[in-house]
């Protein structure tokens, strides 16, 4: 079944990239700008503009206990994200996506520290419009985290750290088809993808992790999927989604990566939002040992996290249009 899904997004993706622009009329491209720049609220006689915003969040929680009968730990846990996109119409075929994701949780229990997030993701495309809804597209994805990750809470030191910055990085480079109708739904599909992961830490390197070999680097070719999603379901309630899909056409192309996430967002007030995020990952470079033997061989596993949180949150810039 993976086999016949990947054939099938195979030739999709070469098909809609071969589509000639001879196609589609160049007054679909015009009607196409000239929506585009109504979203904008921008005259129709200018010829480029930037759309800039995002939304900053900080959330914070503490628990403390004195001769608390039913017991407890005391804890202090907070996090921040920040989500920020400039967006830049050239001309009547030309756009210029950008976004940037970066969070950092932290959660102290007892004596015990520990991460609860920790990302970077920065992501570019180009698009060359040929319609209203498609385009020809360049995109560069670039991912890695902050700060040390080690595989027990309270855990120190290099000797036992699991990751770091650029301990895994990932870049992702891919040329394709995007198509985005509305500016709640973008998909773009690249038959042509090459794949970077780098591994920084040499003990780390050196073992293998995240596939990688001794160099610390790894390269894979392949093809590539991205959907991302965003609505609003109800006044003070919004939805947002999106899922990555990687595989390499040399080393079994039915093995497929898949990194996805899902965020739906409750409005308080103006500057108070809670949040439920669930968030599912499966890379078949990344092993996890099945027991403490060095011997055993690890197996790839499905990495699941789920995060409820609340607190101060702004947004900023460009509101998201739901036409």
């Amino acid at each position: 079944m993976r086999k016949l899904w990947f054939l099938a997004f195979s030739v999709l993706s070469l098909a809609l990239t071969a589509q000639n622009s001879a196609w589609f009329q160049e007054k679909d491209i015009m009607e196409f700008r000239r929506e585009s720049l109504k979203r904008l609220g921008t005259a129709a006689s200018d010829t480029s503009m930037w759309e800039i915003g995002g939304n900053y969040g900080l959330q914070f929680s503490q628990a403390s206990y004195s001769n608390w009968q039913a017991g407890g730990v005391n804890s202090i846990a907070g996090n921040t994200i920040f989500n920020g996109f400039a967006n830049y119409l050239s001309g009547n075929k030309w756009m210029w996506s950008n976004a940037v994701t970066l969070g950092y949780g932290v959660n102290y229990q007892d004596t015990i520290f520990n991460k609860t997030d920790d990302r970077i993701e920065i992501e570019t495309r180009i698009d060359y419009l040929q319609s209203k809804t498609w385009s020809y597209s360049a995109l560069a994805n670039f991912r890695t985290q902050f700060r040390p990750g080690y595989e027990k809470p309270g855990e120190q030191g290099d000797d036992i750290k699991i990751s770091d910055f650029m301990a895994p990085g990932y870049l992702l480079l891919g040329l394709g088809t995007t198509h985005k109708p509305n500016k709640r739904f973008t998909m773009f599909l690249s038959p042509v993808t090459a794949k970077g992961t780098f591994v920084m830490v040499e003990r780390l390197a050196n073992a293998g992790a995240y596939g990688v070999d001794s160099s610390g680097v790894r390269f894979e070719v392949g093809g590539y999927a991205n959907i991302t999603y965003k609505r609003k379901l109800w006044e003070d309630i919004d939805l947002q989604g999106r899922i990555d899909l990687f595989s390499n056409y040399v080393e079994d192309p039915s093995l497929i990566d898949i990194n996805s996430e899902l965020i739906v967002f409750f409005k308080v007030n103006k500057y108070i939002k809670a949040n439920i995020a669930l968030a599912y990952i499966y890379d078949h470079d990344v092993k996890f040992d099945l027991d403490d033997d060095p011997n055993t061989v690890g197996v790839p596993r499905s990495q699941f996290k789920q995060v409820l949180s609340i607190g101060f949150s702004y947004d900023f810039g460009a509101a998201v249009d739901e036409k």
